[in-house]
């Protein structure tokens, strides 16, 4: 396992300056988070060879406008404009176009630490092995209360199980696999995706990156997970949006396992069971069959005060006692949802289409 100290030696650019960056941010709608991000990026230490394509999947005029615009007078940025789709269509599209050595992808409602490519980039130079490189997505200081609560749910091991990583800046330099890398903050060498296509799965509702990540691992693609390569990404701002977005997660975990198995770890299918418990326990009349939500309940308590105390607010502690289980049983009835539907094909019944995310 490589491990390394986050706090190296300060990065210098003419050492990065032979790859070319490529920077990959699908759109629609969503214009004062990508203005945000684009001012973020122009501030970044970037390298000479640096492209910008910013996809709008979908018609949106004053995106499109505000981009024509700046792409006036940033010669780095490049409109791309692609009829309705996924997001995964949109960052398929775009490398149709990428030039750099390396594809940079980020979400258009992040905002990044001002070293992140210069980072990323020298993490490449030095090791020429690796082609993947990713760090975690942290909770914007300005969030409200509300979305720091979201934001250290998913970055608890209790909230997120292994794949907390992700939301946390821990640890060291460490070889990883696609359970602490994210979409919204990846760096990888073309080389190990261009012959790819599509390179992402369109037909996943999220989280296609985990596909694409998994199936590197069978190329024995080598993935580190650097945790000081921050990007800030906002969090829902209400219970349902919240529990809407785990859900969302849950099906895409059991669409990445349904199309490649050795990708499922017990630890994703713990939800849907106590889910299933609970629904269930009504009809249940054995001695213990309480003990697994005693159990439960314990590590509730103590998670939630733990987090409470992290706070240093005890209004926090009836917060985190329904975000918790909201997170679980959320991604429980999502995995569960879409193994429904994914049944349903074998019952010479159709799903409904899904519509088209931004």
């Amino acid at each position: 396992m490589l491990s390394e100290s986050p706090s190296a030696a300060p990065i210098a650019l003419d050492t990065i300056e032979e790859l070319a960056l490529s920077i990959v941010i699908p759109t629609h709608g969503r214009l004062t988070t990508l203005q945000q991000c684009l001012a973020s990026i122009f501030a970044a230490e970037l390298p000479e060879a640096t492209e910008i394509l910013v996809v709008c999947n979908g018609s949106d005029p004053p995106t499109e406008d505000y981009l024509r615009v700046l792409s006036a007078s940033e010669p780095r940025l490049h409109l791309m404009e692609l009829d309705r789709g996924t997001p995964a269509d949109a960052r398929n599209a775009a490398m149709n176009k990428v030039r750099g050595e390396i594809v940079y992808f980020l979400d258009d409602d992040v905002t990044i630490a001002p070293n992140l490519f210069s980072r990323a980039l020298e993490t490449f130079a030095q090791r020429p092995q690796v082609d993947v490189v990713g760090g975690p997505n942290l909770t914007p200081p300005a969030s409200s209360i509300f979305e720091h609560r979201v934001g250290a749910v998913l970055a608890s091991p209790f909230g997120s199980a292994r794949v907390s990583a992700r939301y946390r800046s821990t640890g060291h330099l460490r070889a990883t696999d696609d359970r602490a890398l994210i979409l919204c903050n990846l760096a990888i060498r073309n080389r190990a995706i261009a012959h790819r296509s599509p390179v992402f799965e369109g037909g996943l509702v999220c989280n296609e990156e985990n596909l694409l990540l998994g199936l590197l691992e069978l190329e024995n693609r080598r993935m580190l997970h650097d945790p000081a390569l921050v990007v800030y990404h906002s969090r829902r701002s209400t219970l349902g949006g919240f529990a809407r977005q785990i859900f969302k997660y849950g099906r895409g975990r059991l669409q990445n396992t349904l199309a490649l198995p050795r990708s499922l770890s017990a630890t994703f299918l713990l939800p849907s069971i106590f889910l299933l418990y609970l629904l269930l326990l009504p009809l249940l009349s054995f001695p213990g069959r309480l003990v697994p939500l005693a159990v439960y309940a314990v590590l509730l308590l103590n998670f939630a005060a733990y987090e409470a105390i992290r706070a240093r607010s005890l209004r926090a502690l009836p917060q985190f006692l329904i975000l918790f289980p909201a997170c679980h049983l959320a991604y429980g009835a999502g995995l569960m949802w879409q193994g429904v539907l994914s049944a349903l094909p074998a019952l010479g019944l159709k799903p409904r289409s899904e519509p088209s995310a931004s």
